[in-house]
């Protein structure tokens, strides 16, 4: 066969015959520079234009980077030197990138650009840690999600991932190792050039994960580590805020929204925007405990349960669903939380409030109850009154669940009092993270206007399991 033309990744006539035997190839030749662009076009990420919203320009034609979701440089700070009496401006190089921002900002796709920066920058020996609320966090998330680590390499420097062994292996010789929060002690001894945190804010354990991570970045002359999260009033946030090797970057939903779903904005935006919970998950705003109410976010997490330490003892527990009614539809939420109590301890197992129908609020509450074994259903009956009791009957309460009534006869703090005095004491532990029940907890004062009915529920769960026994739970 002849060498082909010169030209013959540029095509040729029909007279060409004697080349046909190359036409092959040539497709070939094509189909991997179309691959190579488009692969191009998807992991375009570091544009030095400043201010850079992120949308295709000159001579960037794919979406990429905003210039908020790249790592910071070191910046001059004013420290105070012991041995001097005025402060001094020194260059401190940043030990964490604290990223606190709403969801859909990028936050995923920022960290797992890091992660590709630093395994370029680190080369063979680099190790790094990628830390997730759950394995399958780290595993669906950020290895294999869509805006994950792999996703973000061009096909020909794709790193392998090895599920078994807990690992993601780079091109270039660099190893990320995989852990999570339910295992704390897995990063006690291992060592890192860098990590990638995500979600830190919802982690179980997050102390002992906290300490032992920042304890295992010791290596190289310039370890890293960003922190990928939404917001939430967590000490280890607090402590990381106000540290002098920390740089913060916050963000709302509202900077990608032109990458986002439209109907996103319909169905989640508009449900959220103006609320205290879309503030923290849409704004990205990092909101304290509110002067006056009977519950802190600290008191709450310092006694949360994981879902595995409570499983075991499930079939022991006297288990309740208690519904804090809204009689018409369309306006307030009906409260419907799942409590239990095994011992002298009480446990939030779930918040399933919303708006329902009055059938709707009364099969949720069926299938509430029996799904978790429950052995009361307690409604209050101050709105509606008989109408509750026969709105549940009618759809027939599962074998060996009782319904009970209860009426309000004091004021809603007087009847939060002495449920929020359980938890100053250590006795109530909510399993997993309950946001939108927390939410109201800590924000719910006297002078609230407002009803919150889901604080009202759980107050009638824990009455009911704490102090019926002394005639108090009627008029909780």
């Amino acid at each position: 066969m002849t060498d082909p033309p010169r030209n013959w990744r540029q095509g040729y006539g029909p007279g060409d015959g004697e080349w046909r035997a190359w036409e092959p190839e040539r497709k070939q030749h094509l189909r991997d520079r179309l691959a190579q662009e488009i692969e191009k076009r998807r992991t375009m990420w570091r544009c030095d234009m400043p201010f850079c919203d992120g949308r295709p320009h000159e001579g960037w034609v794919a979406p990429h980077a905003r210039y908020t979701q790249l790592a910071p440089p070191d910046t001059p700070r004013t420290v105070r030197d012991p041995r001097q009496a005025a402060p001094v401006q020194v260059t401190l190089p940043w030990l964490e990138w604290l990223i606190m921002a709403g969801r859909g900002w990028g936050k995923t796709r920022t960290g797992a650009e890091f992660i590709r920066e630093q395994v370029t920058k680190l080369g063979p020996p680099g190790r790094i840690a990628l830390i997730g609320r759950t394995a399958a966090d780290v595993r669906d998330v950020m290895i294999l999600g869509e805006s994950g680590l792999l996703s973000v390499f061009p096909a020909w420097e794709r790193p392998v991932h090895y599920p078994s062994k807990r690992a993601v292996h780079f091109k270039n010789g660099a190893v990320a190792f995989c852990y999570s929060s339910d295992e704390p002690d897995q990063l006690r001894g291992p060592q890192h050039h860098a990590a990638w945190i995500d979600e830190m804010a919802t982690f179980n354990h997050l102390e002992d994960v906290f300490t032992n991570y920042r304890l295992g970045l010791r290596l190289g002359s310039d370890p890293r580590c960003v922190i990928t999260t939404t917001p939430r009033p967590r000490p280890e946030i607090r402590e990381l805020r106000y540290s002098p090797t920390t740089v913060i970057t916050s963000g709302r939903t509202y900077d990608n929204l032109h990458n986002l779903a439209p109907v996103f904005q319909e169905t989640v935006l508009r449900k959220y925007e103006g609320s205290r919970l879309g503030r923290q998950e849409l704004e990205g705003e990092l909101l304290e405990d509110v002067e006056g109410a009977l519950w802190t976010n600290d008191l709450i997490e310092e006694h949360r349960a994981d879902i595995k330490m409570v499983e075991p003892f499930m079939s022991q527990m006297e288990i309740v669903v208690a519904i804090d009614p809204a009689v018409t539809y369309g306006g307030d939420e009906t409260g419907i939380i799942v409590a239990a109590r095994l011992d002298h301890e009480g446990f939030v197992l779930a918040d399933m409030s919303g708006h329902y129908t009055p059938h709707g609020w009364a099969q949720a509450a069926i299938q509430a109850a029996a799904a978790w074994g429950a052995s009361y259903i307690v409604a209050e009956t101050n709105n509606g009154g008989e109408m509750v009791r026969t709105t549940l009957e009618s759809e027939r309460l599962p074998q060996g669940v009782r319904f009970r009534p209860v009426t309000a006869s004091r004021g809603k703090r007087l009847r939060a009092e002495p449920v929020s005095t359980l938890y100053e004491q250590g006795l109530v532990h909510h399993v997993g993270i309950h946001h939108t029940l927390e939410d109201q907890m800590t924000t719910w004062t006297p002078a609230d206007r407002l009803s919150p009915d889901r604080l009202d529920a759980l107050v009638w769960a824990i009455s009911h399991l704490f102090f019926r026994r002394r005639g108090m739970a009627d008029v909780a």
